[in-house]
């Protein structure tokens, strides 16, 4: 007797049973009925649900079946058996899905068959992903890239890189597709010097989303990426040799910091960003060549920069360096006056702590943390103070003020990276009276705007990890409550087409770095 006759006239107890049966005793005489059933429902979820579930059991044990379902004119049992066959990695259906693969045209059935051929895996197989790599679907283009990636597939290089360098033209940088993506991760995956190359060649990339993934994808790789950035400095691409000094301090190898301390020396990093992005570098990699560096680069005269140099030996504070530092705030000179202003603004806290036995020095530093009018760098000093052991330090506290007579008045939220923009940002808006939040990427920003901070203006970076200027400019202006608030970009960039993607993302102006505190201000004041 057939079990599964009048099975959809049946009740739910009756079908559930008939089902229990079937793939309890390996019943594999049922499996064209189940076919009928997968292909035409009953309609009845948790019925139809067991119908599936009981075929693909019966196909686990029974090879030939799903083999020859895989012929089938119906597009669902062939995207079934085909699934299972890679579920299973059934060695005898590569054929089968490779001839089906060369001749199907729905792209969803032909997803399922390339699925299943990547999981059964056979170097025969890697010309049928070649070969769909330009597929005008995106889900089997994105696919075979991946693919061909993870087999490590290096004659496809030529075919993937092109599709990296294609994510430039004008009507794709704007943003980065899956296609594009999958085959970043996938030149990287080859591990070649070629594809190491040729990342590097694309490190200021047009797309501000591209640059990010393949920064993280070289970051990844550590001290193997330090020799392919090196020749970047040797190039005239500012923009560049600004990403290169980023990704070598991100790697934080001894070796990154002996290429940042050459760029230096030779000349080839002259331009302000690059200094500043290199010093910004140096802080995170401890060297003796890095901190002789940066002990030679106290002489630098703007703020900013100075601020940079500052920031980063205060990470490795020792004899020598606090010994140079008071020696220069002891001179009384211009080059003085302006190491102490960065100790405040940059919230060098170790430095301070370091100079404490210098009575002039620390005299200049007490006198310059008031006027700072931040109550984040003030505070912070204060509790220094107060966690230092030494008997002489009452008449010190009360130097530094607890309570602010003036309320501040409208809220910046600055968005960027740099530790050093960040404090350069909150001291110079505290300065003109305004409250300052600070996030370190797009999406700290978003977060802290989600839990219903309100800005009267935004300043972001362009280029940072997690999410862009770009991607954070966007969901700001896609949102109803946040969409008309004012956003300036400051950027290092020197290409036309990162202005022109950010006007385009609603971007309302912007100051390019480095900036003087005076040149910054006006801008601000020019908004609120």
């Amino acid at each position: 007797m057939n079990i599964l006759e009048n099975f959809r006239d049946a009740g739910f107890v009756e079908q559930t049973k008939a089902l229990t049966e079937i793939e309890k005793n390996s019943k594999f005489e049922a499996i064209p009925e189940l076919f009928e059933l997968h292909e035409i429902p009953l309609n009845d979820q948790a019925v139809d649900s067991m119908v599936t579930h009981t075929l693909r059991t019966l196909l686990t044990q029974k090879e030939e079946e799903a083999i020859k379902g895989i012929h089938s004119e119906s597009k669902k049992i062939k995207k079934l058996c085909a699934h299972m066959a890679g579920e299973n990695q059934f060695q005898s259906a590569g054929p089968v899905l490779m001839e089906q693969a060369s001749k199907e045209k729905d792209p969803e059935v032909l997803f399922e068959i390339l699925s299943s051929l990547s999981k059964i895996r056979k170097p025969e197989f890697l010309d049928i992903f070649r070969n769909h790599v330009r597929n005008p679907d995106q889900n089997i283009s994105a696919l075979c890239i991946e693919i061909l990636g993870l087999w490590g597939d290096i004659e496809s290089f030529d075919l993937i890189s092109e599709i990296v360098v294609a994510g430039a033209d004008d009507d794709k940088y704007a943003t980065c597709d899956l296609v594009t993506w999958n085959a970043i991760k996938s030149v990287a995956a080859l591990r070649t010097d070629k594809a190491m190359s040729f990342l590097v060649s694309q490190i200021a990339h047009r797309s501000p989303t591209v640059r990010r993934i393949i920064h993280q994808e070289l970051a990844q790789k550590g001290r193997a990426t330090i020799s392919f950035l090196l020749p970047v400095f040797w190039e005239e691409d500012v923009d560049a040799k600004i990403h290169a000094a980023q990704l070598l301090g991100m790697i934080g190898e001894a070796k990154a910091a002996d290429v940042l301390v050459s760029a230096l020396s030779s000349g080839s990093a002259d331009h302000p960003n690059i200094k500043l992005t290199i010093f910004e570098a140096l802080g995170k990699i401890h060297t003796t060549k890095g901190t002789q560096c940066l002990l030679s680069s106290l002489s630098e005269e703007n703020d900013l920069l100075l601020m940079g140099v500052v920031t980063a030996l205060n990470r490795r504070v020792d004899p020598e360096v606090a010994e140079k530092i008071g020696a220069l705030i002891q001179s009384e000179d211009d080059q003085g006056k302006r190491i102490v202003k960065a100790i405040v603004t940059s919230k060098a806290l170790n430095i301070f702590e370091a100079l404490y036995e210098n009575k002039e020095a620390v005299a200049e530093l007490l006198v310059a943390i008031p006027k700072s009018k931040d109550p984040v760098i003030i505070t912070a000093f204060r509790a220094k103070l107060k966690s230092m052991k030494s008997g002489k330090l009452t008449s010190q506290i009360e130097k530094v003020p607890t309570v602010f007579a003036e309320e501040a008045g409208k809220r910046v939220l600055a968005v960027d990276d740099s530790r050093i923009l960040l404090f350069f940002y909150r001291t110079n808006l505290s300065k003109m009276g305004l409250k300052v939040t600070t996030a370190i990427n797009g999406q700290e920003a978003i977060d802290i705007m989600e839990k219903g901070e309100e800005f009267d203006l935004i300043i972001t970076d362009l280029n940072m990890p997690v999410m862009d200027g770009i991607e954070f400019t966007r969901e700001v202006r896609a949102h109803p409550v946040w969409k008309n608030i004012k956003v300036i970009m400051a950027t290092t960039e020197s290409k036309q087409s990162q202005i022109d993607l950010a006007k385009k993302v609603g971007v309302t102006d912007f100051v390019h770095k480095p900036f003087t505190d005076v040149v910054f201000q006006e801008k601000i004041r020019g908004f609120l």
